[in-house]
């Protein structure tokens, strides 16, 4: 093995010379894979722990070794910067203050995170600090639970190895240890395996990777007792602007109630980086069909203002303690047979990064720029990760996190007696969020529910090129059925919820069966406006109409009689009301063309108005183009007085046929 010293011993090993006096406090030095077998065989850790000099060689395949060390370092995040947050969770789970601190500072090359919470000795170094996956973490409390946080750092060192280095101090309060890795190669050969990684930070993986990983050589030794922790990252990749957005953008909205999080000395998670808005906590039921119970109203209602505003300080402050406190533990953990979820809704980000977003403990996963409305969504800790740590896993958890959400959004809207189209808006963004933050989740649970409460009975969807034929076919009256998303997430969420334009014109409309525009002409040969059109069809025979009119208005007629309050009065014959028809007379669909018989363009045409209505109406619903429908009535066949006059005798001449 490489070399191991005693705290008070001339050496480590026969194979090894003996360290220089200077070198007393030296208990491991090599490479970074022999510590972590060291840590995996139980004999070698005792006997390190108790500062024996020689230790026995740890029976472990070594290739085996640092392919999973290189698949932990290499393959953790995809934002390269995350690493950093996961440092930062770490110093958050190891604090045990009232109101923990973790302080951040950041310069260009040069990242320091420190907390003073329960440090960690030589034990606790070797058997869960070195180990992947070894993690006393609390499952649903705890923000880190995988034991990666410390080998997702080291992933610096595949990237540009030649400026890399991690430095930890930490102590339980009895023991002081430090830490130090670099990444350093012996020769010219591994060297030069060195620089493709260096230019493409994102390779480090393969033969060269695991190549650089077993070039990681570490250092462990006995310091003064001290309490915390403090991890020092340095890389020439840590650009500290770029540091400080990311830091702000994944941080901002982690509660305040695990850490309060310092970066070069200001507060990241205070509230002040996102103004206006409401923050809400909502108990959530937890793999059970029990709703959480509270009979005091949704948490957090009726806070508006900047989070944290008007409360006196951090998030939560001004209420007998940090959010969570005197109410069963920290945001997430499980009280009772509820978790805690956090929402903020509304309001703006002070900085151009934040966006609406969905967290996990506080720690951005999800990013959505796509939404103009900041929305941010604080999953409890016992949602789950998915492999790649970068998105959540979606489950029963999840789900019921995201159904929360929209129904606060629906008692949001009914609580502040929101218009017709706020409540639009808010059905717009829910369905937003739904397809672009939350992967559907709670969605086919709650849409009935959002869609009663924003959008109101008897609302369709139709998308946007389609609202102006559909008025203009149907009149202004079904102005206020119709609901347009003006996304594609949202039309997609919609879609399978509410009704659409096929069930609007069956409830608006009576229709006659299918049948040719020329059985149509011969058949009706009352409806003066029918001609034009069959001149208008290049095949008449063939092209499929149906003929439609309003429908009567329910409780439209009744007794004249009876309405005058004449005793003993016959009943006149009830006179069905119906809705005007819209100044379009014909409307494609996909199957055949309408064509409104109640229009009187239809029936009885006059003047110029109905001629051009019949007819770009018709050449509309047929598939012409906008631009060769205004081309040829502009410049097509001009209109004059005469023609207008044929037009009321019923003479035809457009289309060069009598």
């Amino acid at each position: 093995m490489h070399a191991h010293y005693g705290a008070g011993g001339d050496g480590g090993g026969s194979r090894h010379p003996t360290p220089s006096p200077g070198d007393a406090g030296l208990y491991f030095l090599g490479p970074l894979h022999e510590l972590v077998a060291v840590g995996l065989h139980r004999p070698a850790l005792e006997a390190l722990c108790a500062g024996q000099r020689d230790l026995e060689e740890p029976p472990i395949d070594r290739a085996y070794l640092l392919k999973i060390l290189d698949e932990e370092i290499s393959r953790q995040f995809g934002q390269p910067l995350r690493p950093l947050v996961e440092l930062v969770l770490n110093a958050a789970d190891a604090a045990r203050a009232p109101q923990p601190v973790v302080e951040v500072t950041v310069a260009d090359g040069r990242v320091d995170v420190c907390d003073t919470g329960a440090g960690m000795g030589l034990r606790a170094i070797l058997s869960r600090l070195l180990i992947p996956f070894a993690t006393d973490k609390r499952p649903g409390i705890d923000l880190g639970r995988f034991g990666v946080g410390f080998f997702s750092v080291l992933g610096f060192g595949l990237a540009h190895p030649e400026s890399f280095s991690l430095q930890l101090t930490t102590g339980d309060g009895v023991e002081g240890w430090a830490i130090r890795v670099v990444a350093w190669s012996g020769d010219d050969e591994a060297c030069a395996a060195d620089e493709p990684a260096a230019e493409e930070p994102g390779r480090a993986r393969g033969r060269a990777s695991v190549e650089l990983t077993s070039a990681l050589m570490c250092s462990v030794r006995r310091i003064a007792p001290l309490l915390g922790t403090r991890v020092r990252v340095t890389s020439a990749q840590l650009e500290a602007i770029a540091v400080r957005a990311y830091l702000r953008d994944a941080l901002h909205f982690f509660p305040a109630s695990r850490a309060l999080v310092l970066l070069d000395g200001a507060a990241l998670n205070d509230g002040r980086l996102i103004s206006g808005g409401q923050l809400i906590e909502e108990p959530i039921a937890h793999r059970a069909g029990r709703a959480p119970g509270s009979a005091r109203g949704p948490v957090g209602e009726a806070r508006g203002g900047p989070v944290g505003e008007a409360r006196g300080g951090p998030v939560g402050e001004a209420r007998g303690g940090p959010v969570g406190e005197a109410r069963g533990g920290p945001v997430g953990e499980a009280r009772g047979d509820g978790l805690l979820a956090r929402f903020h809704l509304g309001g703006r980000g002070l900085l151009p990064s934040i966006s609406a977003a969905t967290f996990h403990a506080g720690v951005k996963v999800d990013a959505c720029l796509a939404l103009a409305e900041l929305a941010l969504i604080d999953f409890p800790g016992v949602v789950e990760l998915t492999e790649g740590r970068d998105a959540l896993k979606v489950g029963p958890e999840f789900t019921e996190v995201a159904a929360a959400f929209h129904r606060r959004l629906i008692q949001l809207a009914v609580a502040r007696g929101e218009g017709r189209r706020a409540r639009d808006r808010l059905a717009e963004v829910a369905a937003q969020i739904s397809a672009l933050m939350l992967q559907s989740a709670g969605w086919d649970e709650v849409a009935k529910d959002v869609a009663a409460a924003l959008l109101g009975p008897g609302r369709c969807m139709v998308t946007a090129e389609r609202r102006e034929a559909l008025l203009g076919f149907l009149g202004p009256s079904v102005a206020e059925r119709l609901f347009v998303p003006e996304s594609f997430w949202a039309e997609r969420e919609w879609q399978p919820h509410l009704p659409g334009e096929r069930e609007l014109l069956e409830e608006e409309l009576d229709f006659d069966p299918p049948e040719t525009l020329s059985t149509l002409a011969r058949r009706r040969a009352d409806l003066a406006g029918i001609p034009l059109l069959l001149a208008r069809a290049p095949n008449p025979h063939t092209t499929l109409v149906a003929l439609c009119r309003s429908r009567p208005l329910p409780g439209a007629a009744g007794s004249a009689a009876a309405a005058r309050g004449i005793p003993g009065a016959l009943p006149l014959p009830r006179v069905a009301e119906r809705r005007p028809a819209g100044p379009l007379p014909c409307l494609g669909t996909r199957r055949l063309l309408l064509i409104r018989d109640d229009s009187a363009a239809v029936r009885r045409p006059a003047g110029w108005s109905d001629w051009y209505a019949l007819r770009a109406a018709f050449d509309r619903a047929s598939g012409v183009r906008e631009a060769d429908l205004e081309r040829d009535l502009i410049v097509g066949e001009p209109v004059d007085d005469a023609a207008s006059a044929a037009l009321g005798a019923g003479i035809w001449t457009s289309g060069g046929e009598p």
